[in-house]
């Protein structure tokens, strides 16, 4: 069962904050969203509803938008990856949050990966979030049921 706290109804945007994937394509110079192609890549492509923006959290890059430009790489996150980036990751959520009002935000991170936002829980307590939890087809099947929900919410709005 994901885990949310309700805040107030902002607009009709929605931020989805994935990790990386150790499976890659042999691509240079893509979109990371094309880049990574685990589970929840393939699930978030099948399924991407129009008004959902995408941050990546990348043992290499750090917090990138999904349609930065990145190349293929081998690189691990570790809990001391995680920390490394922490500080520059709650910097990058200050400023997302005060140029955009999003509806709802999805956070779908492995254990490795939750240090990276330990000091960004203040930013995102102020925020509508859904947490991930479980092993990785129950966070799977979170992802696919959330993006869905927004897909049929576009869908009777249009």
């Amino acid at each position: 069962m994901m885990e949310k706290i309700n805040r107030k109804k902002k607009n009709n945007k929605y931020l989805l904050i994935l990790p990386c994937s150790k499976q890659k394509k042999e691509l240079y110079s893509t979109s990371a969203l094309e880049l990574y192609d685990g589970p929840f890549y393939r699930v978030v492509r099948k399924n991407q509803p129009k008004n959902l923006d995408i941050l990546i959290l990348s043992a290499k890059y750090g917090l990138i938008s999904s349609d930065n430009l990145i190349s293929y790489y081998d690189q691990i996150m570790t809990p001391k990856r995680a920390e490394e980036l922490a500080s520059k990751i709650m910097m990058k959520l200050e400023r997302i949050f005060t140029n955009e009002d999003y509806n709802e935000v999805f956070i779908n991170l492995g254990k490795n990966y939750l240090p990276a936002l330990d000091g960004s829980k203040k930013i995102l307590d102020e925020h509508n979030v859904n947490w991930a939890n479980g092993q990785i087809g129950e966070r799977l099947h979170q992802l696919k049921t959330w993006l869905n929900t927004i897909r049929a919410t576009e869908r009777l709005v249009s």
